[in-house]
């Protein structure tokens, strides 16, 4: 009698788009902002149909620098990529860091089994390596990967899906770009300030976040909705959306509240799609004598994430001390923090607690949650801990002198031949 038990393999599951991975606390698809350390404190990386709000700095561009690793990271997956910005013209080529990593090697192809057994049959290899490679090993060990002599990982037995080939984040570069052949060669989408004023200019009575949403709404539609059927032997992809100072000066709209219109409106789109969204915001606009206004809570609830940068620049430091930090050395500029990452809002899709407690390494527990700071250097951008400095710096290197050693023993010749009385000290006897 045989049983009716059957090993799930790998090649009847569906597979997973490239670059993205499975959290394992809550079974949400996540993908790479780019950065290590902010999917760390996401979780694990960002949810596909979920929204990051970064709150943008005062009189810096640390958020701009965040944006740039999202779109890079974009690039390098091979993810659509919308890039709607109202301020400014766009040229990626000259504002997103290169990929420093080796070029992944392509994938061996999978020779059939008739091949294999014509080349066992006309004597293939003198080692017998055809033989082996026709020979059949147990299922729990079919999908593992192959070790060469060298101890690297060659091709698998069974055919690698592209997201095993496709890591989930790349390693970037500021100091490097993407060449302009490979961003036009990409599958990127940008909808500047004069294409935004264009568009507003013809429909929605000038409201430019409907125009957006629009257009958002259209991409979605056009592959990248999970409540249509994926057609047989293909694969899924992600959209990436990417928006630049939501909310800002340049962002017409019909009344005050259409901002949270859009949001309300871009969240309900994400949460049945293959999609995922980071917009910055500029929170400073929005406050009155030092104070906050309402709407900057209300933007807050109607995204999945939020963070802060508050910068030391633009908060504590005047411009005389912004020109005195820009001119400092590169060995003293390593060892300070830019400013602190404060943590408004934790993603929570398909769970009631966030998995930042769990899985995220930044994360301590206690009251050590939200004390995070961040450093830019010259080809990365990082999220720490952060520490006070060490006493004295640590550039230089703090031996005692010759006076200090020799200073115990004449005090001790001193005491011994009965000066103590000389010390200039009135408290000492």
């Amino acid at each position: 009698m045989s049983s009716s038990f059957r090993k799930r393999v790998t090649a009847n599951q569906p597979r997973l788009p490239p670059a993205t991975k499975i959290n394992p606390h809550n079974a949400q698809l996540l993908i790479s902002t780019g950065v290590p350390s902010l999917d760390d404190l996401l979780g694990g990386g960002l949810p596909v149909g979920g929204v990051l709000l970064i709150e943008e700095d005062r009189k810096t561009g640390y958020s701009n620098t965040l944006l740039s690793y999202y779109s890079s990271q974009a690039i390098a997956a091979g993810h659509k990529l919308c890039v709607v910005n109202a301020d400014q013209d766009v040229d990626l080529a000259t504002q997103i860091p290169g990929w420093a990593s080796v070029s992944r090697e392509p994938s061996t192809p999978k020779r059939t089994e008739s091949a294999t057994e014509q080349q066992s049959q006309d004597g293939g290899g003198k080692d017998g390596s055809a033989v082996d490679d026709a020979m059949k090993i147990a299922w729990r060990y079919k999908n593992l990967p192959k070790v060469n002599r060298e101890g690297n990982e060659g091709s698998t037995i069974s055919a690698s899906s592209k997201a095993d080939e496709t890591p989930f984040c790349e390693r970037f570069d500021l100091s490097m770009r993407v060449p302009r052949d490979v961003i036009e060669g990409a599958n990127v989408e940008i909808i500047d300030c004069q294409m935004l004023a264009e568009m507003a200019s013809t429909r929605h009575g000038g409201n430019m976040y409907k125009c957006v949403l629009d257009r958002i709404a259209a991409l979605i539609y056009d592959g990248y909705s999970s409540l249509r059927a994926q057609p047989p032997n293909s694969e899924r992809g992600i959209l990436r959306i990417e928006l630049c100072s939501l909310g800002s000066g340049f962002w017409r709209g019909d009344s005050d509240t259409s901002i949270l219109q859009f949001l309300h409106a871009l969240r309900g789109l994400l949460r049945y799609s293959y999609a995922a969204c980071v917009v910055s915001f500029p929170a400073h606009l929005y406050e009155d004598a030092g104070t906050r206004l309402p709407i900057v809570r209300r933007v807050e609830h109607l995204c999945d994430a939020v963070i802060e940068l508050e910068s030391f620049e633009g908060v504590y430091a005047t411009p005389s001390d912004i020109v005195a930090r820009q001119a400092k050395g590169d060995a003293d500029a390593k060892q300070e923090y830019h400013g602190f990452v404060r943590i408004r809002k934790l993603p929570r899709l398909n769970s009631l607690t966030a998995s930042m407690g769990r899985l995220s390494l930044l994360n301590t527990g206690g009251g050590s949650a939200n004390n995070l700071a961040f450093r830019l250097r010259r080809k990365k951008f990082s999220i720490e801990t952060y520490h006070l400095p060490i006493e004295g710096g640590v550039s230089e290197r703090r031996l005692p002198s010759k006076n200090d050693e020799l200073q115990p023993q004449s005090r001790k010749t001193t005491d011994a031949l009965g000066g103590g009385c000389h010390n200039s000290d009135k408290i000492s006897f």
